[in-house]
């Protein structure tokens, strides 16, 4: 990936009913695919942040990077269960606007978002 940016939510708190931090990615591109990385960090110890299995689909873990084909969706998730307090999403994507990511929380069923744990492209931190 060569012109890439690096986006991230910053440190979340885990509310209560939270139960996965969800990646919804779209490419808009008309033709190309374009190659993505994304990452859960779990920050609850206050220092040496954990990476937790970034999910697809029926609970298949992600190979990175993905290729999210033109006019595609892509939903992914990390499971976030009691022990997690803090989490971070890191988003690498294509530094273009055809690729467009927003994060939240998902509570426990009927896996509703949680406005306050939704984080939308534009309030996401270029951290590269």
């Amino acid at each position: 990936m060569s012109d890439k940016v690096v986006l991230s939510t910053g440190v979340l708190t885990r509310e209560p009913g939270t139960i996965t931090a969800v990646v919804n990615l779209v490419n808009l591109e008309r033709r190309d695919s374009h190659r993505v990385v994304v990452e859960v960090w779990d920050w609850s110890s206050y220092s040496t942040p954990t990476q937790l299995t970034v999910l697809i689909g029926d609970n298949v873990p992600v190979m990175f990077p993905y290729s999210l084909a033109a006019q595609n969706l892509a939903v992914m998730y990390a499971d976030l269960d009691e022990t997690v307090d803090l989490y971070e999403v890191r988003i690498t994507l294509p530094d273009e606007e055809k690729v467009i990511a927003n994060c939240f929380g998902r509570s426990l069923p009927p896996y509703a978002s949680q406005e306050g744990n939704t984080v939308l492209q534009k309030q996401l931190v270029k951290i590269n």
